[in-house]
């Protein structure tokens, strides 16, 4: 008996839709490092790393300790600790972005100071 037959059409659909949500995760991740090589800026290098964070490395974390929990390989009382994991690298990728959107809005402050002093 193989993992294939143990499991129901269900969990094989769920499998399959997590395996996708990470690959499309990574190549966000890998667009997002392409922008910053071409524009390396301190806001596109937080936000290259945020999208990392959250859209690769959340995704492929989340399905490979969910695989890990299902074959055995791992008792479920790590369960909770895979869970504290991923949401912790959430967290991180969300205030990169958060930081890198504040570091553009910093930038746009003296410029705008310009705009009014002409006006």
């Amino acid at each position: 008996m193989t993992l294939h037959d143990s499991l129901t059409t269900l969990e094989l659909a769920t499998t399959a839709a997590a395996g996708l949500t990470a690959l499309v995760g990574l190549y966000i991740g890998y667009q997002a490092y392409r922008g910053l090589r071409r524009h390396d800026s301190a806001p596109m290098r937080y936000l290259s790393l945020g999208m990392v964070l959250l859209f690769g490395v959340t995704y492929v974390t989340a399905f490979a300790g969910n695989a890990l929990l299902q074959v055995g390989a791992f008792p479920l009382v790590y369960q909770g600790y895979f869970r504290l994991v991923v949401r912790l690298i959430q967290l991180s990728g969300l205030l990169c972005i958060a930081y890198s959107l504040y570091l553009t809005r910093a930038d746009a402050r003296p410029a705008d100071r310009a705009v009014e002093a002409d006006d």
